[in-house]
């Protein structure tokens, strides 16, 4: 029997790299055969935060997660075929309060500490060595993967190696290059996609207007930045409101975006009845079934209205449940009506207030036939907008909002499975899938803490932020980016896009997925229709978590998973507690499928 090492070079030390690294601490005892085990880790920046929740950040920015949804480890509900190894959540390891939306430094020094937890754990057999280097390259050389990082001159010989890097920057795509021209030209400023906390924004001049495209995570960010992160600062109001006092180096903020609200403020409290077991409508089955009879589904025409009675389902469970003084009919009654599909002459009887019923077209678009005489109608009705927002995901009486939450999750669950199996078109993949509903669950789980909308709606009061509506449009010409949007158009010498850049392996300026794609050795995913039409994902390419090669062929020893790896769903977000979590399955069954390969 062969002593001498497995040796894995795991690239990339943030969160998605720290579980890796668990999961194949944990799973090496059983699977490498009595050999001892090496991993390299290579990561520029420190291991546990990485890039992303580095130390080194404005202690203005936060996480968008309660501490005690936030964990690293493994528990007795989630099913895996590697051992379970339990840990702390954020909340336990702080001794903070569980409704905390830490700062990311805090999260940082969580990651970090679970990182050092991680590798301390490990057994004799497996040594962990950290290379606070980028990896440059990797190439084949007798049958091992030559590792090669900066400032190192000897490569590292791996059996295997993963890529695990996150989120990633591109060069800028062609609207981006031709509006970065067109600030160049003219002497104004453009900040295409970004990372908030990577980015220079003092070129951004106070007084003068600025427009924001994008109202998600990324736009939060920028407004905590631009305005308390110039000296800004709060005050509370008698209303429960917030009050700002500019410090007079403010931009005014030009805020607006396809749908022209801001995200969902995250929910705070908890179910008032038990989660109710799913899915219910919107099953593997129920897909399998539509797919053998009519082939590949159509997100919008064929399971939307799948989706829809599953969403209603959670919600209406929830509201029977735990709020039956505000229903007229028995659940088994309207359950059977919401089963049979002719809910829609029913509800309005069966629970008689508005503002319980789910009206799924208005929660996606609350815009939408919604006019306003002027720019200020649309200001008021945005701050009262999002003023109840943030009160109606305080308050337990809505509790029914939490369940559509879980409902989503299960719907994802279920796509997922739908994807997996080759089961839904290309174009709705490409186009309805990723970029809307994937849109919809950001818009409606993802948002940002309460305090951040109150905080908008203060800069509305005072000015520092107008609201544009949906639909917004950007012109460059005449020397200006000129945005229109639902009630006004606005003339400005600056124009900031508040998101993240889309995933592009063909245009990434990460050195190694560079070289590896420049030799056909990686290659983007494209999904392409009986029509002959081609979509490109543009994330890394896989089949069983394998790199593809541009000829089609997986290499048995390169490894990916992450944001921008593969084409299913990007699994991006801590990961709560007690979930049987996607994200530690997908790492469990890789760090498995890795270890057998190295062993092979």
């Amino acid at each position: 029997m062969s002593t001498s090492p497995l040796v894995i070079v795991l690239v990339g030390a943030g969160p998605g790299g720290t579980v890796l690294l668990e999961r194949l601490i944990a799973n090496a005892p059983e699977l490498a055969a009595d050999r001892p085990v090496r991993i390299h880790v290579a990561d520029p920046h420190p291991p546990g935060g990485g890039r992303v929740w580095r130390l080194d950040q404005p202690d203005l920015l936060w996480m968008n997660s309660q501490a005690t949804d936030v964990t690293m480890f493994t528990d007795e509900t989630v099913l895996i075929d590697g051992p379970v190894r339990p840990g702390p959540t954020l909340c336990e390891w702080g001794g903070v309060e569980p409704g905390l939306f830490p700062s990311r430094r805090l999260q940082n020094a969580y990651l970090s500490w679970c990182f050092e937890h991680v590798t301390g754990s490990a057994p004799e057999s497996v040594e962990v060595e950290v290379h606070a280097a980028r990896v440059l390259d990797v190439t084949d050389h007798d049958g091992a993967q030559l590792v090669r990082l900066e400032g190192r001159e000897e490569p590292i010989a791996a059996d295997a190696v993963i890529l695990s890097q996150g989120h990633l920057d591109v060069e800028p795509a062609d609207e981006h290059r031709a509006l970065a021209g067109h600030a160049a030209a003219h002497g104004l400023t453009y900040v295409p996609p970004h990372y908030a906390a990577d980015t220079d924004l003092t070129s951004v001049r106070a007084g003068e207007p600025v427009v924001m495209r994008g109202m998600g995570l990324g736009f939060v960010d920028d407004m905590v930045l631009l305005t308390e992160g110039r000296g800004g600062r709060y005050t509370p109001r008698a209303d429960g409101g917030l009050t700002y006092h500019p410090s007079g180096r403010e931009p005014i903020l030009y805020a607006g975006s396809r749908r022209g609200v801001p995200y969902h403020s995250k929910i705070t409290y908890e179910l008032g009845g038990e989660r109710p077991p799913g899915p219910r409508h919107f099953t593997p089955a129920a897909a399998m079934e539509l797919y053998e009879r009519q082939g590949p589904l159509d997100l919008w025409r064929d399971l939307w209205p799948l989706i829809a009675k599953e969403l209603s389902w959670y919600h209406y469970h929830e509201l029977f449940s735990a709020h039956p003084e505000r229903v007229a009919v028995p659940w088994a009654e309207f359950e059977a009506r919401l089963g049979a599909g002719s809910l829609a002459d029913f509800v309005e009887g069966a629970v008689p207030k508005a503002e319980d019923r789910l009206d799924l077209d208005r929660l996606l678009d609350p815009l939408g036939g919604v006019s306003f005489e002027d720019a200020e109608g649309l200001q008021a009705w945005m701050r009262a907008y999002v003023t109840a927002d943030v009160e109606r995901h305080a308050d337990p009486a809505y509790s029914a909002d939490l369940a559509v939450f879980f409902g989503l999750l299960t719907v994802f669950g279920v796509l997922v499975d739908a994807v997996n199996n080759g089961r839904l078109a290309a174009r709705s993949q490409a186009v309805e899938l990723g970029a809307w509903l994937q849109g919809v669950f950001g818009y409606y789980a993802s948002g940002p803490p309460p305090r951040r909308l109150r905080e908008l709606e203060a800069l509305s009061r005072a000015g520092v932020v107008r609201f544009l509506g949906g639909g917004v449009a950007v012109t460059p010409g005449d020397g200006v980016f000129r945005a229109r949007g639902t009630a006004e158009t606005v003339d400005a010498r600056a124009l900031v896009e508040s998101r993240l850049p889309a995933a592009s392996i063909a245009r990434t300026t990460d050195p190694l997925l560079r070289a590896l794609h420049d030799r056909g050795e990686a290659t983007e995913e494209v999904l392409t229709g009986p029509d002959g039409v081609s979509y490109v994902l543009g994330k890394l390419a896989l089949r069983d978590g394998r790199l593809l090669r541009a000829d089609g062929g997986a290499h048995p020893r390169r490894f990916a998973l992450g944001a921008w790896a593969g084409r299913g769903f990007a699994i991006a977000g801590f990961t709560r507690p007690r979930t049987n979590a996607l994200s530690f399955r997908l790492a469990d069954a890789l760090a498995r499928d890795v270890l057998a390969a190295c062993r092979a």
